[in-house]
């Protein structure tokens, strides 16, 4: 607290809260100046309201100088007020918090310009000078932290509404109305194409990292929600962009976040819908290609062979269509491996033989020994096919 002997220092505060009105309006001034998203605001009542908080703040000042300690409790109410209003108004915080710092440069000038440069001046002017640090480390504390707590509520607000969004739309719920108005105000454009992309981690209480990731475009464009121990992305396609290239950008995303907090995510990316109503089916589409995707991978639909999704997908009545005999190909692998090198090299048996490092005569002859086995010409092209589903069906049957 300043004490009677030091009247210059007192001296200095009476004079600061006298030209209060006159101080806030240059630190109102230097702040439209200075910070570009103050200097863009049309609205007239902003000025005023930017006035008179910065006389607030002069108040403030003196009464810390005074009492000798920083603001504290409800002494930091309205700094706390301001924080969460211009969290409300999208006011990014580096910018606020710049508004804050000139403003209390403000101060400093004003109180330099009162001491006077005489040696008691010169004296109250640096005891005030120390008081300002006090003072500006208690109110940007308390107003990033108002800030950040406004933030969190809103981006909660925003999950719960993106959810309920979701839930409505894969449940079949019709796309139009008061979805649609909430789907566009949440970021997710009621026409115009979009890919589907889910994703997971094997650590469900790191989803939030995994939501992060999965947000490949700005806030703005990008509507991700966790829905169970999935996080689901409505992803826009753009001019020359496609589920490859969704597909891409999400798996670097997740090796970014491999790298950084050693999470693996799987993610898959369903084909292009063109309105909200093509949501459900994107996400079907989705969970099917995460079905084909490794740890720490992402796979696209449209990259998933046409035989392995049908053999991955294939119900039990497929399973049944599956000759015995072709099912226990299966578990003779020097014939599955026959097959399939017969078919990578579009059933040329030389090259197959060069694949498996045989000859030519044992290729012939492990293809006989199918044909006896099962029925299938595997020289046919029908049973061939045929034949490669039946393996991937047997795998899957054994795999299940």
């Amino acid at each position: 607290m300043l004490t009677s002997h030091n009247t210059t220092a007192a001296g200095v505060l009476d004079r600061l809260e006298a030209r209060a009105d006159e101080v806030a309006t240059r630190m109102a001034a230097a702040t439209r100046a200075e910070v570009a998203e103050y200097a863009t605001v049309r609205d007239p009542s902003f000025a005023a309201e930017v006035i008179a908080h910065a006389r607030e703040h002069v108040h403030g000042f003196v009464r810390c100088a005074r009492s000798g300690r920083a603001p504290a409790g409800a002494e930091l109410d309205f700094v706390r007020e301001r924080g969460a209003q211009r969290a409300r108004e999208l006011l990014s915080l580096d910018s606020l918090l710049e508004a804050y710092l000139i403003g209390q440069r403000t101060v400093w000038e004003s109180v330099t310009e009162l001491a006077g440069d005489s040696p008691d001046g010169l004296r109250a002017a640096q005891e005030l000078t120390a008081v300002t640090f006090v003072y500006t480390h208690a109110i940007n504390v308390a107003l990033a932290a108002a800030y950040v707590r406004e933030r969190q509520a809103i981006a909660s607000q925003a999950e719960r509404a993106r959810r309920d969004v979701l839930d409505h739309l894969l449940s079949g719920g019709s796309a139009d109305g008061p979805y649609v108005r909430r789907a566009e105000a949440l970021g997710l454009p009621a026409d115009g194409p979009h890919v589907v992309a889910v994703a997971t981690c094997a650590d469900a209480d790191r989803l939030g990292l995994v939501e992060q990731a999965l947000a490949i475009d700005d806030a703005a464009r990008s509507f991700v929600a966790a829905k169970g121990d999935e996080v689901i992305a409505v992803l826009p396609v753009y001019v020359r962009r496609g589920p490859a290239e969704v597909r891409a950008a999400i798996a670097r995303a997740a090796e970014r976040l491999a790298r950084t907090h050693g999470l693996e995510m799987r993610a898959g990316v369903g084909t292009v819908g063109d309105e909200l109503g093509d949501v459900a089916r994107g996400y079907a589409e989705a969970r099917r290609a995460l079905r084909h995707a490794p740890a720490g991978g992402t796979v696209a639909l449209e990259d998933v062979g046409l035989v392995d999704y049908l053999a991955e997908h294939a119900d039990d009545a497929a399973q049944r269509l599956v000759p015995a005999a072709a099912a226990a190909l299966a578990g003779d692998e020097a014939l599955a491996a026959t097959l399939r090198a017969y078919a990578d090299c579009d059933m040329n048996v030389a090259r197959a033989a060069e694949r498996l490092v045989v000859h030519p005569n044992t290729v012939h002859y492990r293809l006989r020994r199918v044909a006896e086995a099962t029925g299938r010409d595997p020289r046919r092209f029908g049973d061939l096919l045929e034949l490669l589903l039946a393996l991937r069906l047997g795998g899957s049957s054994k795999n299940a």
